[in-house]
């Protein structure tokens, strides 16, 4: 990580911003005198605006002070001059900003995922109302949920009224159209191309959540230049506080690793791979890894009154690959907050479709949510295959019985399907429901039930699967695995009346659907911020508690990868909950900055956001 802290302040982007100040008075000049006419200077004037975002870009992750204390506010200057270029405030684009990288292709929470499309023209109109889309962000209503956004709203209704004045201004001097010519239609036209070669272009096809997937590089000569070194995309993403003309410098120094995690690299040279082929980005899937997408959902299927069959799209028509069993977790906001939970697959594996079996739930946070709000066509950000629950093909064992209650049917579909193609023989079900109304997957049992009847028993019961039941249902059964999921009553019953007839644990295999809650121990210290005061344990991170007990402090990523909730820490000691953190140099945590998603107190704290 040598490059990330060498210089004490980035020279090469501060003679960017100084040339291209000069370029724009020169520009004007030209303007002003008629030198040249109004489609030259637009076009030259475009790419000044261009490449002022670059500027605006360093600014934001503080690569041009490096850290250095003594330099931040003339970088500040540096981001709020060059922004006005652009017509944003720099305040708020760099909170939009830290998001994205925090956020990076979330189908809800990134905001350069508005440029997101299905064709081209949904596309290019997505990239050209880019900035609209930028201010309905710092001022729209969701903004006063984000407590970084919130923060820099007066700043922007500052910077609008600023603008306002200048726009004032121009017209009374009479200078009204060589300000349109010069700054205000290059920033339009500019806008866009940076919303296509910026946030669409380079995160493209928009689905691998992955930091070493998630964007790419193309190594295309000369490329570097035009862009600005944005052609090492991903470079930036797993390195922000590397500044932007070093990105190919440290590509060189990673790329037998980028290269082994199967990292997006395009170009012509050998082994590298088709410039923007959308496989590119599913790697991990074509593997068998386990993945973060954000996924498309296909189609929405009801079970009973309170459940339904969640169906996703397949990526490049590359099958899922995952063993009956496992499970996926599913994010999505809540109420402002990203709640996750836990899902079975209920497809067959042998098929490579990916479906999840969700059923209402009283005070479910996230499985009502789905069943109330979500529709085809939506996003939902996926994550898996996960889970121990499998088949265990034993040769010593004669029977397969598998014990299901409600929703618990939803991991045993699954291995039903694959082991009765696979030609499994002796496998048995027994599933307890309410009523016949609450029976999931009826069909599909059903017809199981149909195709294979020489190797598959089903017994649907809408009696209480209590221990005496029990001890009846699985009399008979000798030399057998079981696999049990349901409501905690059941299984406990299960395994009660398994013990008594000495089934040893090797042969029960279980799926328990429970949340943990965090419990909290050491010592607890107060900490102060913004005027604003919580106590916090040892055991978590300051951000923990502080959203545990609902106290707005700006962060994004809660992972130590934007650096929002970067803090300079006044009094106090805290002690860093990990070291992976990419977003933080060496010299600003001597300087006493923190992130506090990545730090537990030691002492009570005071802290300066």
């Amino acid at each position: 990580m040598a490059l990330d802290s060498k210089s004490k302040i980035a020279y090469p982007t501060v003679f960017l911003f100084l040339g291209l100040l000069l370029a724009y008075g020169l520009l004007f000049y030209l303007f002003n005198t008629r030198i040249l006419n109004e489609f030259i200077i637009i076009l030259i004037g475009t790419f000044l605006a261009y490449s002022m975002f670059t500027v605006v870009h360093e600014s934001s992750h503080g690569n041009i002070s490096r850290g250095n204390i003594r330099l931040i506010t003339l970088e500040r200057c540096i981001g709020w001059i060059s922004a006005s270029f652009l017509f944003f405030p720099f305040s708020a684009f760099k909170i939009i900003h830290l998001k994205h990288h925090a956020h990076t292709n979330d189908s809800e929470e990134d905001p350069d995922g508005y440029v997101r499309g299905k064709n081209f023209l949904i596309v290019f109109f997505r990239c050209l109302t880019l900035i609209g889309h930028y201010y309905v962000t710092s001022l729209g209503i969701e903004s006063r949920k984000n407590e970084a956004m919130r923060k820099t709203r007066n700043q922007t209704l500052v910077f609008m009224l600023f603008v306002s004045t200048v726009i004032f201004a121009m017209v009374v001097f009479k200078l009204w159209y060589e300000f349109l010519i010069v700054f205000l239609f290059p920033a339009i036209v500019a806008a866009p191309i940076l919303g296509f070669t910026f946030d669409w272009l380079p995160h493209y096809p928009h689905h691998n959540m992955d930091k070493h997937h998630n964007t790419r590089i193309v190594t295309i000569p000369g490329l570097e230049f035009l862009s600005f070194f944005q052609s090492y995309h991903l470079i930036h993403h797993l390195y922000p506080r590397v500044p932007f003309y070093l990105y190919k410098k440290k590509y060189k120094l990673i790329e037998g690793e980028l290269k082994t995690r199967k990292s997006p690299i395009e170009g012509f040279r050998v082994n590298e791979l088709k410039i923007l082929n959308s496989k590119n980005t599913y790697a991990d899937i074509i593997e068998g890894k386990t993945w973060k997408y954000s996924l498309e959902v296909s189609q929405i299927r009801q079970l009973t009154h309170n459940s339904v069959e969640l169906e996703f799209k397949n990526l490049g028509d590359i099958p899922y690959q995952f063993e009956g069993g496992q499970y996926v977790v599913i994010s999505m906001l809540v109420d402002g907050e990203k709640v996750s939970r836990c899902y079975s697959i209920c497809a067959n594996p042998n098929v490579g479709k990916l479906k999840i079996g969700v059923k209402r739930v009283s005070g479910g946070k996230l499985s009502n949510r789905i069943i109330d709000h979500l529709s085809q066509g939506k996003y939902v950000n996926v994550a898996g295959p996960f889970g121990t629950f499998k088949f265990k093909n034993e040769t010593q064992v004669e029977h397969h019985v598998f014990i299901a209650g409600g929703s618990g049917i939803t991991p045993i579909i699954s291995i039903l399907q694959k082991i009765l193609q696979d030609g499994i023989t002796n496998v048995s079900l027994i599933y307890g429901c309410k009523s016949e109304k609450d029976v999931m997957f009826h069909k599909e049992l059903i017809d199981l039930q149909n195709k294979y009847p020489n190797q598959f028993l089903l017994n649907i019961t809408y009696d209480l699967l209590i221990n005496t039941y029990q001890t009846e249902l699985l009399s008979h059964f000798e030399k057998a695995n079981y696999y049990i999921c349901g409501p905690t009553p059941m299984m406990e019953a299960s395994k009660e009346v398994l013990s008594k007839k000495g089934v040893t644990s090797d042969h029960i295999i279980i799926e328990e659907f429970s949340y943990q809650e965090v419990k909290l121990f050491g010592n607890s210290y107060k900490v102060s911020i913004d005027n604003k005061h919580f106590s916090v344990y040892e055991s978590e991170t300051i951000l923990e508690d502080a959203k545990r007990n609902k106290v707005a402090i700006p962060y994004a990523c809660s992972i130590g990868q934007c650096g929002t909730c970067k803090c300079e820490i006044k009094e106090g000691k805290v002690a860093w909950k990990t070291e992976e953190q990419s977003v933080l140099l060496e010299n600003e945590k001597k300087e006493g900055f923190i992130l506090t998603c990545m730090c537990k107190p030691k002492s009570d704290i005071k802290l300066n956001s």
